[in-house]
């Protein structure tokens, strides 16, 4: 008898313990969250209400604004202005349609047609900085301030690791928007002067991490590397957000650690909150 009562305490003693969790991975990233796409929720954080340059993730709201308020057949004129800018395949006077500049400005990182979708969208750069801080407020995003496009580094164009992720979620609720950042190469078709462009994304996790479903890199050198990432495991999605990582390979391999603890988090919770969570995809 006594023999059976240890035996049950022991059993008691170990069922009791809690799965060790796994420790958080050490990232360079001056900023990064882990957030549930699912219901929202932040599964980690590391300086996630920071101050910090959003560089050319700044991009996502750029897109998101350009397929609410623009006609994607729409032909656009590039200006001479976004031509100029610095990082760009443009060189002005370009005809192509709104939603062929989208796919470059996601893809490659385009600066020049960022500031060319802002001037079709709104008119100007100024107008357009407004539509992207309403858009901003409306989302929630209260540590954010926009000034251009594009995300060149200016003192007052700022954002933090959560606001990015709220974003992203949001984003990436759209079909075209999550179509556009998951997609790995696409020719861009030029009605003047008549040619193709292929664009190849510069999202590495695309090509190397089983799942990802996006979204958007980043880089300055005020910003460091950066990098809006998400992927889908067991019909689970994350999003990562990392500011200003040491350079723009780390960037990858911070994301790419992160999605997998937070993936580790989820399996270790009850099923009726993973349950939830999942059923909130791609909506």
């Amino acid at each position: 008898m006594k023999y059976k009562f240890l035996l049950l305490t022991l059993w008691l003693t170990f069922i009791s313990i809690p799965s060790p969790q796994a420790a958080a991975p050490d990232v360079t990233a001056d900023a990064a969250v882990i957030m549930d796409a699912g219901d929202g929720r932040f599964l980690y954080a590391k300086n996630g209400t920071k101050r910090e340059y959003p560089a050319s993730m700044t991009k996502m709201m750029t897109c998101l604004l350009a397929i609410e308020k623009g006609d994607p057949y729409k032909t656009v004129t590039v200006s001479r202005k976004a031509a100029d800018v610095v990082s760009t395949a443009l060189n002005g006077g370009e005809w192509l349609s709104l939603g062929d500049l989208e796919n470059q400005m996601m893809m490659i990182s385009d600066n020049g047609a960022a500031t060319a979708i802002a001037e079709n969208v709104a008119g100007n750069l100024p107008a357009f900085a407004d539509m992207m801080n309403e858009k901003a407020e409306e989302i929630g995003m209260k540590g954010t301030h926009f000034v251009n496009a594009n995300g060149m580094p200016d003192e007052d164009h700022y954002s933090t690791a959560e606001d990015m992720a709220r974003l992203a979620r949001y984003a990436m609720e759209n079909k075209t928007f999550r179509r556009i950042v998951s997609t790995k190469r696409k020719q861009i078709h030029y009605i003047r002067p008549t040619e193709i462009f292929t664009c190849q994304n510069s999202n590495e996790l695309l090509y190397t991490y089983p799942g990802a479903t996006g979204i958007k890199t980043g880089y300055t050198r005020a910003a460091g590397g950066c990098l809006a990432a998400s992927a889908v495991r067991n019909n689970h999605e994350l999003i990562v957000i990392v500011m200003h990582s040491r350079d723009m390979d780390s960037r990858f391999a911070e994301a790419a650690k992160l999605l997998d603890y937070g993936f580790e988090l989820i399996e270790k919770e009850p099923s009726p909150q993973k349950e939830k969570a999942a059923a909130k995809v791609g909506r």
